[in-house]
């Protein structure tokens, strides 16, 4: 009798290790972030100093199947320091270039740390960092192109092994 108590008491802790999905079938999904009063060339974006310029989406595309994704949790860092004027909100979401600090050459990173959900896939963490490149003025942009509505998009690698 005793060995038949011990062994209902290990069966609940046995349950909680077993898993009913492959862990390593993670999210491959393309992540599309959208800014404007922007440039991107070369997956850097460029601004103006002193300007402000937005974030105006944060999206997510199933790679390889017509499955659900979304990106959540999402934080976000300016140049490697959590950035309490960048936080969660509904977009567009303004960047102020005169409030943000600034190194001398312009050249930043906005980081950011995030959930990714794909249907039927092992939730997955994602890092991005793209670079903003402030200039100070209009004829420093690349290739003499205007400030407007630009893209920039991520697709995630597997490491499954």
């Amino acid at each position: 009798m005793k060995k038949l108590l011990y062994l209902l008491l290990v069966l609940p802790f046995a349950m909680m290790v077993s898993s009913c999905s492959n862990d390593n079938d993670l999210p491959n999904v393309d992540i599309t972030m959208s800014f404007d009063n922007a440039v991107v060339k070369d997956g850097t974006v460029y601004v103006l100093q002193g300007e402000e310029f937005s974030i105006t989406g944060l999206t997510t595309k199933a790679v390889d199947s017509n499955q659900q994704s979304a990106i959540v949790n999402v934080r976000y860092f300016w140049n490697g320091y959590p950035a309490p004027g960048l936080t969660w909100s509904n977009f567009p979401m303004e960047i102020n270039m005169a409030e943000m600090p600034q190194p001398e050459s312009g050249n930043n990173i906005l980081g950011l740390n995030a959930t990714l959900l794909e249907t039927d896939k092992s939730m997955s963490y994602c890092t991005l960092r793209i670079p903003i490149k402030a200039v100070e003025k209009v004829e420093d942009l690349p290739d003499g192109q205007e400030l407007g509505e630009a893209t920039l998009t991520f697709t995630t690698s597997r490491t499954n092994k």
